[in-house]
């Protein structure tokens, strides 16, 4: 009822504005009884007659005339809306949220985003940057970027980086004094620091592969922090032994700040996805993903 009605109050001003039915029905599209009817009607529902109508023309009654008076900003605003709308079709805009892990955000999505902005000034985008596996529907984000093993199996996924691994690291004075560890089993003598996750709420066990399968450590408890990028820190200060994803120690690694140990004991798993809830994607949602997969699987310079 209330659509139909906004349709004949704007149809009310068109014939208003003509002063003839018959005129405004061929700028409105639709046939002159049609019109009429619809007048009719909103003014048997509201009990009162808007239009006087006389064999040669049609105005406004004094409560036709108020109501167009009062309503004419109203109607005005909507129209301009609607052509706003229309006018942007071709420029997507609006605001995107986007939830994913600290690490995520600095290796794939800060990088592109100048050239993104750029080529799109009209999308804003908000990122969520947590370890939490956020419910995208009900935390109303457009988006996420996980790693392939934690998504749900419902959510369409486009992978973004390749396989990849965790890595034990220490540095090496902590190496000298307490010794290589050559098997998973040898970590029971060692400093190991935890990760404890947000949502999950305990500490993160270590996987390794055995020669009879998956070995798990669970102790690692001497020092537990519940962010990456401070994990990685107490593993430079010497605290002992760290579990982190290769990309996020692979500068210090190579600058010898840590070595890595247990390598051979340790299996690759997915790398990084952008998923979101259905195929159904916003314009401006579209264009980020397809700026995000083409940046992260861009050939790379020796």
């Amino acid at each position: 009822m209330a659509r139909n009605r906004l349709d004949t109050l704007a149809a009310l001003r068109v014939v208003a504005e003509h002063g003839s039915f018959t005129r405004a029905a061929a700028d409105l599209g639709v046939t002159q009884s049609a019109l009429s009817h619809a007048i009719r009607r909103l003014e048997h529902d509201i009990g009162q007659r808007l239009l006087s109508r006389t064999t040669r023309s049609v105005a406004p009654t004094a409560v036709g005339a108020a109501l167009l008076t009062r309503l004419g900003p109203a109607l005005d605003e909507i129209s301009a809306a609607l052509s706003q709308v229309a006018a942007g079709a071709d420029q997507p805009s609006g605001l995107l949220r986007l939830t994913m892990g600290r690490d995520a955000a600095k290796l794939l999505v800060l990088p592109m985003l100048p050239a993104f902005r750029a080529a799109h000034p009209r999308i804003q985008i908000e990122i969520a940057a947590t370890d939490a596996l956020e419910d995208l529907v009900q935390g109303r984000f457009d988006g996420g970027i996980r790693m392939g093993d934690r998504l749900e199996q419902d959510m369409i996924a486009r992978r973004l980086t390749k396989e990849t691994r965790p890595v034990v690291v220490a540095t090496p004075d902590y190496l000298d004094q307490a010794g290589r560890p050559a098997r998973p089993e040898d970590l029971a003598g060692h400093a190991c620091l935890g990760y404890r996750m947000h949502s999950a709420g305990r500490v993160m066990p270590w996987r390794f592969v055995g020669r009879t399968g998956e070995v798990t450590f669970r102790d690692a408890t001497t020092m537990v922090f519940n962010d990456g990028a401070l994990l990685r820190q107490g593993a430079i200060r010497g605290l002992g032994l760290a579990c982190l994803w290769h990309h996020m120690v692979a500068e210090d690694l190579q600058a010898g700040r840590l070595e890595s140990v247990l390598d051979d004991h340790i299996g690759l798993l997915p790398g990084f996805y952008l998923y979101y809830p259905s195929r159904e994607v916003s314009p401006a949602m579209s264009l980020f993903a397809e700026a995000l997969v083409a940046w992260c699987r861009r050939p790379r310079s020796p």
